[in-house]
């Protein structure tokens, strides 16, 4: 796609050599910064945004964290691009990044979920220079770490990148048009779950097809792993819109007010009561429903939780 396949393999050849001759030195450092492209740093980050800062600025995010989700997750079903160590035997990753880096390689999320937090955030401060800059520079280190550990082609990030930045785009035209006029963000929530309800089948009708010849000895990726492995993110998505326009008709939460530090105590009562929700519905929900169920579930309740249970409490019970 970005030039031949081999010259991108050269290219990761040439960074594992740089590991070796180096001891690994910079090894950990870069298995740090990806975590900038996980779940976990985003959410919290979204969070802070939405709850504490800019509430618009923090819808805009998460409407773009979840538009690229789907980006994502429709893209690595459809190409279904091997890792690079499968397509080349030379190629070895850091051991330690390998049990995150199942499944297909094309995109890649951690530079997906980068783009779509950080360059949210330095679109909308695009002028203050320090964010700006700030935030290009998370996003190229986590999409240089996913090359340097050796778990995705070039090609994977630029992609990313590139979606990214159209979605960026798009978003925001996007928040323009709903609010532009009365009654289209129930147009606009009844298309998004059409279009997610549509992923759904695609994911169920591409994955019987792949069943069909898989072969558990040969084929590295389990297509059946890889439409389960979505759940968490179309529930992730399903949280973010659901949220998002109960939020906006029954509650219309403003940022959390006041000091400081009743910001900050704020904030962290919230996420903490969210660790602990979704830590109990997990270990209960295992013992009813199947693990990829439970993910799903814990993830729109995490999405939903943040953008709608959380403000709508915060306004009638602390805030009144």
């Amino acid at each position: 796609m970005f030039g031949s396949m081999e010259i991108q393999i050269q290219y990761l050849l040439l960074l594992q050599h740089f590991r070796e001759s180096t001891g690994g030195i910079f090894d950990g450092f870069f298995l740090s910064v990806t975590w900038f492209g996980e779940v976990l740093i985003p959410v919290c980050i979204m969070a802070i945004i939405y709850w504490g800062i800019n509430k618009k600025a923090g819808t805009f995010i998460f409407f773009t964290f979840g538009l690229t989700l789907y980006t994502n997750v429709f893209l690595k079903m459809t190409a279904c691009i091997k890792r690079p160590w499968l397509l080349d035997s030379r190629v070895c990753p850091i051991e330690t990044a390998l049990p995150a880096a199942d499944g297909y390689s094309f995109p890649s999320g951690h530079t997906a979920g980068a783009m779509a937090l950080w360059g949210s955030i330095a679109y909308k401060w695009w002028n203050n220079r320090l964010i700006r800059y700030s935030m290009i520079a998370i996003i190229l280190l986590v999409a240089f770490s996913r090359n340097y550990i050796g778990v995705h082609t070039p090609q994977d990030v630029i992609v990313s990148i590139a979606a990214g930045i159209l979605i960026i785009f798009a978003g925001d035209r996007l928040l323009e048009w709903v609010d532009a006029k009365k009654n289209r963000d129930i147009v606009f929530y009844c298309l998004i779950m059409a279009l997610i309800f549509l992923l759904y089948l695609y994911l169920h009708i591409k994955c019987s097809i792949q069943m069909t010849s898989y072969n558990p000895i040969e084929d590295c990726v389990n297509p059946l792993a890889m439409k389960h492995g979505s759940y968490s993110k179309i529930g992730f998505m399903t949280g973010i819109f659901t949220g998002w326009i109960l939020e906006k008709r029954f509650v219309n939460f403003d940022v959390i007010s006041g000091s400081v530090k009743k910001k900050i105590i704020s904030i962290l009562a919230g996420l903490i009561v969210l660790q602990i929700i979704s830590a109990l519905i997990y270990k209960t929900g295992l013992y009813i429903m199947p693990g990829h169920i439970v993910s799903a579930l814990c993830a729109f309740i995490t999405a939903f939780y943040i953008i709608f249970l959380f403000p709508f409490v915060f306004k009638k019970f602390v805030n009144h």
